[in-house]
């Protein structure tokens, strides 16, 4: 019976002092919420994603991204909206909600016209635009592929997705003149009589002829005043004696496409003798512009191009090795100057 009292003494002892610990966990956890500390939500509505971070982060809060809008009012990438509001007491390690604006359903529509179409799909690209319709016409005077005018015009406002559509030139009309004579002259006179006359660049054929003028030409297709259309294929036979295997120099058609802009730039071009870079152009020219050189050298990496100095690199809508067309050096004394030729 002792036993039984000590027992049932020693259970009620242990139920109260089970009790006070946990009204003591109790209150102690709930003094301890009650004392961390809140701080006052800012007003991020307006404010770039970059300050809104910064400001948040000074105040022990977190940024949460709830999602996009569109917006009239809100620049791109601005604070559209927040969860909870500004003025609202929250303890500190809380996140804020926020909803991003990615700016205006209108754009403007850029200014292509001039720039060549695989250019002009990236900006539209990058504007939100899509390519609409495309009519091609003959033009002398922008270049193949190159954007003659856009509707919507430039700078006008329409809706994001929509299309832009182009007329683009599809290079020079074709055209025919007589093939002039050119038996007896040398490469260099020919090459620049038929450039005159906006004629493809021709086929070298060389023969070794006794009794016949060296260097010279002695045939030539079409004959004299057979009719040569602008893309007709034309071969001329020169008359010179076989040279020893070897790289040789040739005729190297180089084109190169000034970039769109603001501002003139000087383009140089320079060749590689003996290791030495010899300038041989230097001038200044208009954004956009396209030029042409015929250019004597045995590879072209010989040729370089400079662009205010700085080298033009091998690359899309630059310079074009698959372009280029090459001739067979006729003679050290009939080498051509360089013909640039701006569109």
């Amino acid at each position: 019976m002792a036993l039984l009292n000590k027992l049932v003494k020693f259970g009620i002892y242990a139920a109260v002092f089970l009790g006070a610990l946990l009204c003591s966990l109790y209150l102690t956890s709930k003094w301890i919420i009650q004392s961390e500390e809140e701080v006052l939500v800012p007003n991020l509505v307006g404010h770039d994603t970059v300050y809104s971070l910064d400001l948040l982060t000074s105040l022990g809060l977190n940024i949460k991204v709830g999602g996009f809008m569109w917006s009239e009012t809100v620049p791109k990438n601005f604070i559209g909206s927040q969860e909870p509001v500004s003025g609202t007491w929250l303890k500190r390690d809380r996140d804020v909600k926020v909803v991003i604006s990615r700016g205006s359903r209108r754009v403007r529509v850029p200014n292509l016209v001039g720039t060549r179409m695989r250019e002009a799909k990236l900006v539209l690209s990058q504007n939100g635009l899509h390519l609409g319709g495309i009519c091609r016409i003959p033009s002398s005077q922008y270049p193949r592929d190159t954007i003659i005018t856009q509707r919507p015009e430039a700078l006008q406002e329409i809706g994001r997705g929509e299309l832009v559509d182009f007329l683009i030139s599809d290079g020079p009309k074709s055209f025919a003149v007589a093939m002039p004579e050119l038996r007896q002259r040398t490469m260099g006179q020919a090459l620049r009589i038929l450039d005159g006359l906006g004629l493809v660049a021709p086929a070298v054929k060389e023969i070794h002829q006794p009794g016949q003028p060296l260097n010279t030409i002695i045939g030539q297709n079409p004959l004299a005043g057979y009719r040569a259309d602008g893309d007709s294929a034309i071969i001329l036979t020169v008359n010179r004696v076989p040279q020893p295997k070897g790289p040789q120099a040739k005729f190297w058609w180089i084109t190169y496409q000034m970039e769109p802009g603001y501002f003139k730039k000087e383009v140089a071009l320079s060749r590689n003798q003996a290791g030495e870079d010899v300038l041989s152009y230097s001038k200044i020219h208009r954004p956009g512009d396209r030029l042409d050189w015929l250019v004597w050298a045995q590879t072209p990496e010989e040729v370089i191009v400079l662009v205010d100095g700085m080298v033009q690199r091998l690359k899309a809508g630059n310079l074009d090795w698959g372009d280029m067309l090459t001739f067979h050096y006729i003679s050290s004394g009939d080498e051509p100057a360089i013909l640039p030729r701006e569109e």
